[in-house]
């Protein structure tokens, strides 16, 4: 492993094209002198322990298209300008020190990954006007309001993930309409309100987290037509009323974890459940009457 600061000369390196320093026990700040090589279009310093601010430098960089410095110690806040890089396309922040608000991301129109997770950023989460953006992580900030109505509008958008943050909406129906989504995950907020049948529609979905929140109402019994799910947490949250999986559910071969308990569910989870033969599968079965009648949950 490669110790020590890059050195202030790199901006020398006027035809390079590719840096890749991940890895390594590097310090220091990340060197503005690389935001002066107008050839760079793929930066990797990643798992280091660059420290300083972002550096705005790279800002002007108009053939960068991956930016991976992910697990340092950057921190301050982000420039507004990171948001109008139109030749992005992957990049990674996460596991730093930034905080702040994170500006809007709409003129960045091919970018496809985007991983903010493990930071401490603020205010509302941001817009973003690629139609090819496929992941997006916001995990483990301090996120407050709405999730965006337009997250519904990537119609490439396969991971959605904003666990852990302070949101305290209702979860838009336009999500519906992302219909490639296999993971989505808002456990950990204060999201309120009840699950509409339209989210039947993410049938491409896998994993599930809506666990940890405040969302009410009867628990959803169109569950079952979600052929490809494998994990669903709905534990720690309002749901009530009666248990109405439905005679779809036991069709679901593919799921391995289902939780449901800490809500104010009551009723029967059918023997074909058990059947699954699930990794997972809690209820609120205790107590004397159980609140929920289940012969195989934990």
């Amino acid at each position: 492993q490669l110790t020590g600061e890059i050195g202030t000369n790199i901006d020398g390196l006027t035809k390079l094209a590719n840096l890749d320093l991940a890895n390594n026990r590097f310090r220091g700040q990340v060197p503005h002198g690389l935001g002066g090589i107008p050839t760079l279009s793929y930066v990797r310093l990643s798992n280091n322990r660059f420290t300083g601010a972002f550096p705005t430098s790279f800002i002007s960089l108009n053939n960068l298209h991956t930016l991976l410095i992910d697990n340092n110690a950057i921190g301050g806040t982000l420039p507004a300008l990171i948001g109008m890089m139109e030749t992005l396309v992957n990049l990674r922040l996460q596991q730093n020190d930034f905080y702040g608000e994170l500006p809007n991301f709409s003129d960045a129109t091919i970018l496809e990954t985007a991983h903010f997770d493990d930071n401490f950023f603020t205010g509302s989460l941001p817009e973003f006007g690629s139609q090819r953006l496929r992941e997006l992580y916001l995990d483990k900030n301090s996120f407050t309001g709405a999730i965006p109505l337009s997250y519904g509008d990537h119609p490439k958008l396969q991971v959605l993930s904003a666990r852990n943050n302070e949101l305290n909406s209702a979860i838009p129906l336009s999500l519906a309409s992302a219909t490639n989504l296999r993971v989505l995950d808002l456990s950990y907020n204060k999201l309120s309100g009840e699950l509409r049948e339209s989210f039947s529609l993410l049938t491409e979905l896998k994993q599930l987290y809506l666990n940890n929140n405040r969302l009410e109402g009867s628990f959803p019994s169109w569950l079952g037509s979600m052929k490809t799910l494998e994990i669903a947490h709905f534990n720690n949250n309002l749901f009530s009323g009666d248990l109405q999986l439905g005679y779809e559910f036991e069709n679901l071969d593919n799921l391995k974890e289902f939780t449901i308990e800490v809500n104010e569910i009551v009723g029967i989870v059918p023997e074909s459940v058990c059947d699954l033969l699930l990794d997972v599968l809690t209820a609120d079965c205790w107590g004397n009457p159980a609140a929920v009648d289940c012969p195989c949950c934990t």
